[in-house]
């Protein structure tokens, strides 16, 4: 029901294969009229019934492996090829950054996951996630530490190494606490948060 599937390992790779395999269909029906369009009204189709595939709930891949995103990262590469008529096998990363202003997968990634915490921390979202938030100058004891000035969070023990960190609880709180300083700034506003967010993430992305 919310365009997600969920297997009982919460390894989500029934998701990404379904996924990778709607997506590519999108693109090869595209292909077959691409040369009729411009890279702008091509752009769009592709941000219509791709990238809002590839956006829609990743925030539950944080802390998946490589090889869960890597599937991912080739449809986003197939659809920059599209929209600037490059052959198959040729390099995207470059013009991909300055042309189309894409993040990398893992990038989109952590980019909903600190999105969201900067709305739980605001009080701009749902009360069921606002919960899992907790500021380290909230914790007793702990709010004379150097992490409670620097806005960190607390981030909860997992008993598993594979999918504990996976958990929303864990993954976007862990996220937040490995952006710069200045960008935890509670005084930024969502526009600018997300401005920035987004240029720091470009400076480490790479596809």
């Amino acid at each position: 029901d919310l365009g997600a599937y969920i297997d009982s390992s919460i390894g989500f790779a029934e998701h990404v294969t379904r996924l990778v395999k709607t997506c590519y269909f999108h693109i090869r029906q595209l292909r077959s009229i691409r040369r009729s369009l411009t890279i702008e009204s091509s752009h769009a189709l592709v941000r219509a019934l791709v990238l809002t595939r590839l956006d829609y709930c990743n925030g539950l891949l944080g802390g998946a492996p490589k090889c869960l995103l890597s599937p991912l990262s080739g449809v986003l590469r197939a659809a920059a090829r599209l929209i600037l008529l490059l052959p198959r096998t040729s390099s995207v990363s470059d013009r991909t950054r300055t042309e189309l202003h894409w993040l990398d997968i893992p990038s989109r990634v952590t980019f909903k996951l600190c999105v969201l915490a900067y709305r739980c921390l605001h009080g701009s979202a749902p009360a069921y996630l606002v919960r899992y938030f907790t500021p380290v100058s909230a914790i007793a004891g702990r709010s004379h530490l150097r992490s409670a000035a620097s806005g960190l969070l607390s981030v909860p023990r997992t008993n598993t190494s594979t999918i504990g960190p996976r958990a929303f609880a864990i993954s976007s709180p862990t996220a937040w606490n490995c952006l710069p300083v200045d960008l935890r700034d509670p005084g930024h506003s969502l526009l600018t948060f997300r401005r920035k967010l987004k240029t720091h993430l470009f400076n480490l992305s790479s596809f």
